[in-house]
């Protein structure tokens, strides 16, 4: 349990040792005090002693009831019930839990487990646990007629229920304590090392269950004797997930479980590579999966062409680089095809001759990568160098939007974890330019140094001559080596994929010299040439030096099947159907364009999941740019590219997958500036056709959600989405709008649909936190909510209440800033609600601090005018540690001009908030937000006399820049005060 899951907790403890009717049981006075040190010491983490209630030991019937339904009340996380001394029954077998003055003639004085059970179902808590120890005097007081039957009147539901002895058996009490209770101690002081009941070790297990506890109590006693009686078995009585409970802190916890992919890493050596399916594999696994084109990767197949000796990405130097300097990862940049994945697996067989272990991480949807990398690099006290090829594809700028990939949980607990047990952590990834550089990507710099691979022609022509030499001797020697190289082109993949067919061709004896006059280097007239080959019917047009080429009709349906890839056949050849049909065209079926595909090797099956998909992302690229561009790769064709998106309307996964394909593209063409045009025509066709996709998504719940996720991502369909957002994402919601995955799909409306549109989201986003309030995505639907000030008064407070209700569950998570960050920034709280929403942010800032994002809780927090003297020198301590990280980039602006506005900090900390200034002006002076630094500081009353004239040098400076601006007036009044 988290400190902040454990302020959203209650517990209430009763025990009674003394009797006026029943025998003493005075060992019972000890229980509470042992049990309740263990629950609120600050190693277990489960409790805070000001939310737990103990009642006296002679309270009575009606005082113990209103307790605990009090606490059932105020829990929103833990509902914890205690109850030690007598049990006794009722005149229908219902139990009966004994109070000072009960009786067996007197039952009313005694309060009844039904009544326990009532106001503990009622209760909104997500866990209740409810622990009875009973003992019983004289003779043995039946629970039930059968045990069974006893249990299942005991659970409550999605709860759980502990009892120190079955129905037939006498609960055992010492002087210092009951027997029971004694274990439960413990357990919990303890914690739990062996193997577990289910196999996991408990050395490995970070919290324990009710069950683990469960399981450590009845270990304890079984087999025990107390004055030659024996000690009976506990039972336990669940309902729903009431066994997974985190009932404490592991305090025999020594290290992480092991990745579940290692275990089977030795097995999976020895099968087929087709039963690969781990997603962290180690490198000569990664390496006996690939298949097909992808054997070109392996120095057995195609020895790898060095960038140079002196070149950033030569192998030999990367892997330097990454020993020398662990705390920097290097981050692969180029193009499709410039050899990314291959240069990864050359430091990889470095690093191993190095006597590293090397991972790489496969892209898996639905996996979380983060706690498999963890495992498997803290398994072992050796280096490990982690590759992570394509990290766009796991990775999102966006907190919690469904990436695979948690950087900030990377950079800031596994690495620092890691550096305490002296394992060395190397990390290299991989992406493409266009990607790249279509935004800031802030949390990858603060993990990776940049390295572009070298992708100048003539080294480029280099490695096509080498792929060609090597994979098509036969060729070679039949052609010459002048005319080879012009049939494969100067891209490295496509020459290896071209290389491999062709060499295929000559060792056949089939006629390569027809080809040859109509091979250009270009996948489409490969294509061609083979649909040809197997006598389908295609345009006859050609391409010339003055003309438009006519894009052939098989063009179209083999675009569309690349980009509904990667699925199943069947979903790739609709597509390519569907868009056929919008073709003037001979050909009756897109199926054998698409087998066409396939026996060039250009569209394979998945080793791990038998999908369809093509063998590189540059196959697809370059068949759906034919259909999107002229010839000349600058006008975009309405006409192609609407018949081209009509292929996604086959399905909701199909539509997923063309978006995430088509934003690839657009990345890469946005980098020549040739983006434009497509997107207009895409963004045209999406508008035109909101009603068709609207009806396509609601199909099904987790392939629509997935397209709307990838739709939101990418602007084309975003912004056409937006604009029509009843048409196209209404009527998934309607149908799904109470499904988990609905979050993200919330998110999107609320933070981007006009104010009217955003306001019919509020009723359907409050029914989803209604009933998915309590999970780590909430803060994604919750965030926007509470930045929304235009609902009425009654929605503003239910949706600050369930926001500081996950705060006090979740507020220790990264996600929480979500929240936080519109919160504090709202000037109408109430006392309690600013005083709770400023505790949260300074407890979040305390774990988070030092990430980016942490700037926007930090900026709205220091403007607040209600900050205590405490809290704001915490506060003002906090943002001095993030600028420590992070003082020279854009948003340190908004943190070093409210920080500077403060006026509680001492003389220490306002003198570093001035020298932070100072520094970011010394390297930004020029910029235009660089007037708001200018403005806090001729404001300042603490400069002193070395700050003044540095700051009115780059006053100066900055006027040189920005004279005629309107800020430049103020700037010159506040200079010639300083003056």
């Amino acid at each position: 349990m988290t400190e902040q899951q454990a302020q959203g907790s209650r517990a209430v403890l009763f025990g009674v040792h003394a009797f006026t009717h029943f025998p003493n049981l005075e060992g019972v006075s000890r229980n509470i005090p042992a049990l309740l040190s263990q629950l609120t010491d600050p190693e277990v983490g489960a409790l805070p002693k000001e939310n737990c209630v103990v009642l006296p030991a002679h309270s009575e019937h009606g005082r113990i009831l209103d307790a605990v339904c009090q606490a059932g009340e105020e829990a929103d996380d833990l509902l914890l019930v205690y109850y030690a001394g007598h049990g006794h029954f009722d005149r229908v077998g219902g139990l009966l839990l004994a109070t000072e003055t009960s009786s067996r003639t007197r039952l009313h004085r005694s309060v009844s487990y039904e009544a326990i059970r009532e106001c503990v179902e009622l209760s909104h808590a997500r866990h209740k646990v409810v622990i009875v120890d009973c003992c019983y005097s004289g003779r043995a007081v039946r629970m039930s007629e059968a045990s069974a039957e006893a249990i299942d009147r005991l659970a409550i539901e999605g709860a759980c229920v502990l009892t120190s002895a079955a129905e037939t058996e006498r609960s055992l009490c010492l002087a210092e304590g009951s027997v029971f209770t004694l274990a439960l101690v413990d357990v919990l002081r303890d914690g739990l090392k062996g193997v577990l009941p289910d196999g996991r070790r408990g050395s490995e297990q970070t919290h324990l269950s009710t069950a683990d506890v469960f399981a450590g109590v009845r270990d304890r006693l079984a087999g025990r004797f107390v004055d030659d009686l024996p000690v009976p078995e506990p039972c336990m009585a669940t309902r729903g997930d009431g066994y997974k409970i985190p009932l404490a802190r592991n305090r025999a916890f020594t290290k992480p479980p092991a990745p579940p992919v290692r275990a089977a890493l030795k097995k999976r050596s020895e099968q087929p590579a087709s039963n690969r399916l781990a997603v962290v594999v180690d490198q000569q696994t990664f390496v006996d999966g690939l298949a097909g084109y992808r054997k070109s990767l392996i120095p057995e197949c195609l020895p790898f062409v060095s960038p140079g000796p002196s070149h950033p990405s030569e192998p030999h130097q990367l892997f330097c680089r990454l020993r020398d300097h662990d705390d920097r990862g290097v981050l692969l940049v180029g193009a499709a095809g410039a050899g990314k994945t291959r240069t990864s697996l050359e430091v990889g067989w470095i690093a191993l001759r190095e006597g590293w272990r090397v991972f790489h991480v496969i892209p898996e949807r639905g996996s979380s990568l983060t706690m498999r990398m963890a495992a498997a690099v803290l398994e072992e006290n050796s280096p490990v160098l982690i590759v992570v090829d394509y990290l766009n594809e796991v990775f999102s700028d966006e907190e919690d939007h469904g990436a695979q990939l948690d950087l900030a949980a990377l950079h800031h607990l596994l690495l620092p974890e890691a550096r305490r047990l002296n394992i060395q952590v190397a990390l290299l990834a991989s992406v493409r330019l266009g990607w790249l550089r279509k935004g800031l990507h802030v949390q990858l710099h603060e993990l990776f140094d940049e390295v572009e691979l070298r992708q100048d022609a003539d080294f480029q022509g280099l490695v096509a001559d080498h792929a060609v030499t090597t994979m098509a001797p036969t060729l070679v020697a039949r052609l010459g080596m002048e005319r080879s190289r012009e049939m494969v082109g100067h891209r490295p993949t496509i020459a290896v994929l071209m290389a491999q067919e062709l060499e295929n061709r000559a060792l056949q004896g089939l006629p390569i010299t027809d080809m040859a006059g109509r091979t250009d280097g270009s996948l489409w007239s490969w294509v061609r040439d083979a649909l040809e080959a197997d006598d389908l019917p295609v345009d006859a047009s050609r391409r010339t030096a003055l003309d438009e080429i006519t894009t052939p009709d098989w063009l179209m349906p083999a675009a569309a099947a690349v980009a509904a890839c990667p699925q199943e056949k069947a979903d790739v050849i609709a597509a390519a159907n569907a868009a056929l049909a919008q073709a003037s065209s001979r050909l009756q079926s897109a199926e054998d364009v698409v087998n066409t595909l396939i026996s060039l090797g250009w569209l394979v099956h998945e080793e791990s999941s038998g999908l369809l998909n093509t063998v590189h992302d540059v196959v697809c690229d370059q068949l759906v740019e034919s259909v999107l561009l002229s010839a000349r790769g600058r006008t975009a064709n309405r006409e192609r590219t609407h018949a081209l998106l009509t292929g996604c309307l086959t399905s909701p996964r199909t539509v997923g997958r063309y978006t995430t394909n088509l934003a690839r593209l657009l990345n890469d063409l946005a980098l020549d500036h040739r983006a434009e045009a497509v997107s207009a025509l895409i963004e045209e066709w999406v508008a035109l056709n909101a009603h068709a996709l609207g009806d396509v998504l609601r199909r099904d719940a987790d392939a629509g959600g997935y397209a709307l996720d990838a739709i939101s991502q990418v602007p084309p369909w975003s912004n056409a989405a937006v604009h029509n957002w009843q048409k196209l994402v209404g009527p998934w919601l309607d149908e799904f709008g109470h499904a988990t995955n609905a979050y993200h799909v919330l998110r999107w409306g609320l933070g981007n649909l006009p104010a009217d549109g955003a306001l019919l989201l509020v009723p359907v986003a409050l029914r989803w936190v209604e009933t998915h309030g309590w999970r780590r995505e909430a803060s994604q639907v919750l965030g926007p909510l509470v930045r929304r000030s235009d609902v009425a008064v009654k929605v503003q407070a239910l949706v600050l209440r369930k926001a500081l209700g996950w705060l006090r569950r979740n507020g220790e998570l990264l996600e929480a800033g979500f929240i936080l960050s519109t919160l504090v920034a709202r000037t109408n709280l109430t006392d309690d609600q600013a005083r709770r929403a400023i505790a949260h942010a300074l407890g979040w800032l305390r774990h988070h601090g030092t990430v980016w994002v942490a700037h926007m809780t930090l900026q709205p927090l220091l403007n607040r005018t209600d900050l205590t003297e405490e809290d704001a020198c915490a506060a003002s301590s906090l943002a001095l540690s993030w600028l420590e990280s992070h003082a020279d980039e854009p948003p340190a602006t908004n943190v070093l001009c409210a920080l500077l506005a403060r006026p509680e900090p001492g003389e220490s900390q306002t003198q570093r908030a001035i020298e932070f200034a100072l520094r970011w002006l010394d390297k930004n002076v020029a910029a235009d937000e660089a007037h708001f630094i200018l403005r806090a500081l001729l404001d300042h009353h603490g400069l002193t006399n070395h700050a003044v004239r540095r700051t009115a040098s780059f006053t100066h400076q900055w006027l040189d820049h920005h004279s005629t601006t309107e800020e430049a007036f103020l700037i010159r009044r506040l200079a010639e005060r300083l003056a």
